[in-house]
């Protein structure tokens, strides 16, 4: 309760408590901003309360002018990237004559995330407790009156930062595309390689460093930092808790992510959602792993049909893997699988689609499938499409796997020479390894994408949006 000229004035509870926060806030304390600025957020999400507390030692470090480094590590959609927006603005505050420089794996990225801190730094609230205006409201770089030269800037990875010093805060926030920009060791290298030199180039004396995301590989940025113990504070926030139980139930259920783990790849669960990556070594299609039929289930299918993944000519295979569905199991009762050119393969897959009474059969459009496809088309009764595919087939084999091997039934006993090829090459195919073989995986990975755009699936943890396949029949888990 307040007095002013003799009029009592009331503060509710809840104002009381925000001016609390409002004013800790000024005094320092992260943690009291990111609910002074976002209650009703940060509130659902106890759990940054971690974050915060790290970032909270940076900015007790910064002010007595010491440098520390720290990483930080969360699965996608947690919040990550908000609260070091929140910490940039927090320290604009405190520190308002001093730069941060901020660098993503896009250009595209970067400009939100300027957009969204500079926005925090102009908002009404930010002003009540710090008091002070903008001077430049570029998107690329902008600063507060108090600025010497810029308050904020960077760019994507690969880019050139060029005329400016950071003396405050050098963050890197989400390097990686995706899975499979972080599993290629060129583009990793050179994230890496970038890192060292253009971003490294830049810290003036006394600043501290950031480094936040989630993680992919055992030697990406966060984790090759941690193998040389270079932070002072490492935090690892993994999907799962000890007690099998989601970090953040307002993020993800535990529901949806034990689902999610069922569905993905062991290697990409362990990584992008778990923290913690492993080697991935070996083959990818241990015959150990896969289920086997020696006679096809009674009664009438539920479904018969095939893809195609056609070849030319050399080396590659054309690949046609044909199933017949029971309950949510896929028979794969025929291979077509030959070197033959398209003019010896076209009679064979049409001999293939009339002798197995296919109902419906998808060609892969790429390297003149199209034109391959519309001439089987006219041969036969089934129902024939075709599409291309534009995702990295290495990636989309492995994110695929663990579908594969839940659901596609291979005959135990395969003397077809066909069959027999392709079964081969499945079980020696080598999880990321160097060029190889990859048609048969790559005709499974096509079935797979076609049963899932057909909605042939049925259990609810495979089902999807049909509008997600629009454009391509990428898995639902895919962040590229």
């Amino acid at each position: 309760m307040k007095k002013s000229n003799n009029t009592e004035i009331l503060i509710s509870k809840a104002e009381a408590k925000v001016e609390l926060l409002r004013r800790a806030a000024k005094r320092g304390n992260f943690w009291s901003y990111c609910l002074y600025m976002d209650f009703d957020f940060f509130s659902k999400r106890a759990i940054l309360k971690k974050v915060a507390d790290v970032l909270q030692k940076v900015y007790d470090a910064y002010k007595v002018e010491k440098s520390i480094y720290v990483g930080i590590s969360m699965p996608p959609r947690s919040g990550k990237s908000y609260i070091v927006s929140l910490f940039c603005s927090f320290m604009l505050g405190h520190f308002p004559t001093k730069s941060i420089m901020r660098n993503t794996c896009t250009a595209t990225l970067y400009d939100k995330l300027s957009k969204d801190t500079r926005d925090l730094v102009d908002s009404v609230k930010w002003r009540s407790i710090f008091e002070m205006v903008l001077k430049t409201r570029g998107v690329k770089t902008w600063g507060l009156e108090q600025a010497t030269q810029t308050s904020y800037f960077g760019g994507g990875t690969g880019g050139t930062i060029i005329g400016f010093g950071v003396s405050m805060l050098d963050i890197t926030d989400d390097l990686y595309k995706g899975w499979a920009d972080a599993m290629s060791e060129t583009t990793n290298q050179a994230t890496i390689d970038w890192s060292e030199a253009t971003r490294g180039s830049r810290f003036e004396r006394g600043c501290c460093q950031i480094d936040v995301g989630t993680r992919w590989r055992k030697n990406d940025i966060i984790g090759i930092n941690v193998e040389k113990g270079k932070y002072d504070y490492d935090i690892c926030i993994p999907a799962l808790d000890e007690n099998n139980k989601s970090f953040c139930e307002d993020v993800n259920t535990t529901e949806f992510y034990l689902n999610k783990k069922k569905e993905i790849a062991p290697e990409i669960w362990e990584s992008e959602y778990m923290q913690h990556p492993v080697d991935v070594k070996g083959r990818l299609f241990n015959p150990d792993d896969l289920m086997y039929f020696d006679e096809l289930p009674n009664g009438e299918p539920d479904a018969n049909i095939g893809v195609a993944d056609t070849a030319d000519t050399g080396k590659d295979n054309f690949s046609a893997p044909f199933v017949k569905k029971y309950g949510d199991k896929y028979y794969l009762y025929d291979w077509l699988f030959t070197t033959d050119s398209m003019d010896i393969t076209s009679p064979l897959i049409i001999g293939k689609i009339k002798e197995n009474e296919i109902e419906k059969i998808r060609f892969e459009s790429n390297n003149g499938g199209k034109l391959f496809a519309k001439n089987v088309e006219k041969e036969v009764n089934a129902d024939v499409t075709w599409k291309a595919t534009t995702v990295n087939k290495e990636t989309r084999i492995l994110m695929d796997s663990t579908w594969i091997k839940r659901h596609i039934v291979f005959k135990r006993d395969n003397r077809d020479r066909d069959y027999s090829k392709a079964f081969e090459q499945l079980i020696t195919y080598i999880k990321m390894g160097e060029k190889q073989p990859d048609d048969s995986c790559d005709s499974l990975s096509i079935l797979y994408r076609f049963i899932m755009e057909t909605g042939l699936n049925l259990t609810h943890t495979e089902s999807i949006n049909r509008e997600d396949w629009s454009s391509d029949p990428i898995s639902p888990w895919q962040v590229f």
